[in-house]
């Protein structure tokens, strides 16, 4: 294949946005759709690369690997050295351990197999995790142990019998099997579909089509301006119209991939249509040509592989958003060593003699034995926790205090509402109608709680909880894949079935009225302007009075303070550093985020028989504590309360429980909270 310089430009496309998008620059909400763009390019340049020296009768695998590990190993290496080392300064010992595990994953290539596993509710959030960028390089070298062998394949099966147009018919049917597995799994397994191969690979076998030639190239010079304005186009209104909430990738995968396509397919003029413009390229082509976008392209990689753990790193020392000017600090350091990376690293060992043969190789494998064995030892020093003072593992080890032995009753999901198939705490044996507690994973973190009132109380409790839905009837929540609106008609269904008189409400309200998007289905035009606060308000009032006309009592917890980081890991950070980090709310703060659920709660009256306000204990003073008297966290997160520490919680649940009543009139020395004027 002759050198293309546009798509190298277009390589600077596709890197620029990732960068400003992982920064947090304002306008580049989709910029994550550079990573389609680069798939694009890479099954193009590979796929022609193969498939020409197959028709020449000198393709070798062993030349293609070592040539892919030319041009990937040694950039990424020295990036995993160097991370490693700064990772041995920065990183708390449970991510430092963390950090081990996924070296190991990268050095393998499968960091995409690593963070799918690691994604979930519960999932640390990705700006913790410096190497969470090398899933797409995985991607992109599972691809190619695959792709190889099929192009053999199809040549040897189809030798002499229009090899190259079967081998184009077989590349579509991947494609398409590809793309239906990932508009199929995108609802219900997105997480899924975001990391692994088969559900990405129609992107790269996109660009494969254009490197087996299997469209014509534009006859005519309005017809190549045309695809390369409207490729750039798409690309752009990706970038700047997409954003954190868009289903992706599935179908809308589709404007960024076509965007790159058009590109590649605009530069591809035949002859005659160059000889009859007088040689030239259409404009896109010859604008991504130029010298500033080439050299962005050329650093891409490395650009690529920089920006996103110095970015992490920055934030970890931070705690928190960056400031302007140190975010512009970062973004020049990222530039200047990704030039330093291309310069001194990867076009030596490209082009240099270091890296041929068996060499190319042994070197490899010397590399990888090495993460692999730096890996295994920050898992068994469990994070070289001797770095730091005990206290700071004592702190971390909170974030494992969650309700293990309760894990069955999580997430039970419409069939098994239906079905009946529910755990059940309290007095197993107690007679009348059971209790309903409905719920989010906020019932299963303080479910041993409930347990124990029940029990004392002399009463139980059905348990109806899924992660992540509201316990509210009719509403769904946009872009999540649980089930919610099925799991809340279910609850409906389920509460006549088994005559429950008592519903307790308890979910982390906060974050529904601040992180999420709800439609109320009840009410036609609903998502048209109207707020998620307006529709929870109305989901709220609306179940709450139609259970208590059916003569159900209803009793609501209020949401718990949380913590403004991850408790564990900033109590534990301020322990190592030496210097203040507070996660605490201020009580003011805490009421303004619940104003709206607070003041819906209030307007229900006396159709809400009662209340459980951990709050006014935990925010007692002013401030909204994160600690117990020891130092150690009261949640293992952000919000979920810590089994280790919430102890001190059990006296006002159990009250809650047996009277229904105020945590003042129990006898709790608490005032009634939960009502803000």
């Amino acid at each position: 294949m002759q050198y293309r310089p546009d798509v190298d430009g277009l390589r600077a496309v596709a890197v620029l946005p990732v960068v400003l998008f992982h920064a947090g620059v304002p306008g580049f909400g989709g910029g994550f759709v550079g990573v389609d763009v680069f798939f694009v390019i890479s099954g193009y340049l590979i796929t022609g690369l193969i498939a020409d020296e197959i028709r020449q009768g000198r393709f070798s695998v062993a030349n293609f690997y070592e040539r892919r590990i030319r041009r990937i190993v040694p950039a990424l290496a020295v990036m995993l050295l160097v991370c490693s080392v700064v990772a041995s300064v920065l990183l708390l010992p449970l991510d430092y351990a963390e950090f081990g595990r996924s070296v190991v994953a990268a050095a393998l290539s499968f960091s995409n197999l690593f963070f799918w596993r690691q994604s979930g509710y519960f999932s640390d959030a990705a700006e913790l995790k410096p190497l969470l960028h090398t899933w797409s390089l995985s991607v992109e070298e599972q691809f190619y142990i695959v792709l190889p062998l099929f192009l053999l394949a199809m040549a040897w099966l189809f030798r002499g019998r229009g090899a190259p147009r079967w081998t184009v018919a077989g590349v579509l049917v991947l494609l398409a099997g590809s793309f239906a597995l990932s508009v199929v799994g995108l609802e219900r397994h997105p997480d899924a579909v975001f990391y692994l191969m088969p559900t990405r690979a129609w992107e790269l076998l996109l660009g494969s089509l254009l490197g087996l030639g299997a469209v014509p190239p534009p006859r005519r010079a309005w017809m190549a301006e045309a695809a390369g304005v409207l490729g750039l186009g798409l690309i752009g209104w990706a970038v700047f119209a997409f954003g954190r909430m868009t289903p992706f990738p599935g179908p809308n995968a589709l404007v960024p991939c076509l965007g790159a396509a058009l590109v590649i397919y605009a530069g591809t003029v035949s002859t005659g249509a160059r000889a009859g413009r007088g040689g030239g390229l259409p404009l896109t082509s010859r604008l991504l040509a130029r010298r500033g976008p080439v050299f962005v392209g050329l650093i891409s990689y490395s650009l690529y592989l920089w920006h996103w753990p110095l970015l992490v790193f920055a934030h970890y020392t931070a705690f928190g958003p960056l400031e302007p000017a140190a975010l512009a600090g970062v973004l020049a350091l990222t530039a200047v060593v990704s030039v330093l990376s291309w310069r001194f690293v990867e076009k030596p060992f490209r082009t240099g003699p270091w890296l041929r043969g068996r060499r190319a190789f042994a070197q490899g494998a010397a590399a990888l034995a090495l993460f692999l064995a730096f890996g295994g030892w920050t898992i068994a020093s469990g994070g070289w926790a001797a770095r730091f003072d005990p206290q700071v593992s004592r702190v971390e080890a909170l974030a494992d205090s969650r309700n293990l032995d309760y894990v069955a009753c999580k997430d039970r999901d419409a069939a098994h509402v239906l079905n009946g198939d529910l755990c059940t705490v309290g007095a197993a044996d107690a007679a009348g109608e059971p209790w309903l507690i409905w719920g989010d994973s906020h019932v299963w973190a303080m479910l041993h709680l409930f347990d124990e009132a029940f029990r004392q109380a002399g009463a139980r409790a059905i348990v109806a909880s899924y992660d992540g839905c509201v316990p509210l009837f009719g509403l769904s929540r946009v872009h999540y894949q649980g089930p919610c609106r099925a799991i809340a008609d279910s609850v409906d269904r389920l509460i006549v079935r088994e005559g429950v008189r008592r519903v307790v409400m308890a979910a982390y309200w906060t974050g529904y009225y601040r992180d999420t998007q709800q439609v109320d289905d009840t009410v036609t035009g609903s998502g048209d302007g109207t707020t998620t606060a307006q529709v929870l308000n109305r989901g709220l009032m609306r179940t709450v009075d139609r259970l208590a006309a059916r003569g159900i009592e209803v009793y609501v917890a209020d949401p718990l303070p949380g913590a403004r980081w991850n408790a564990p890991r900033a109590l534990a950070a301020a322990a190592a550093w030496g210097r203040p980090i507070d996660p605490a709310y201020s009580l003011a703060e805490y009421q303004a985020m619940n104003r709206d659920f607070f003041q819906t709660v209030a307007a229900l009256g006396g159709a809400v028989r009662g209340r459980l306000s951990l709050w006014t204990l935990l925010c007692d003073g002013g401030r909204c504590r994160t600690e117990d008297d020891g130092g150690l966290p009261l949640y293992f997160d952000t919000n979920h309360p810590a089994r280790a520490t919430f102890g001190f919680a059990q006296g006002p649940v159990t009250a809650f429980i047996r009277g229904g009543v105020s945590l003042a009139a129990a006898g709790a020395g608490l005032r009634d909270g939960g009502v803000v004027p």
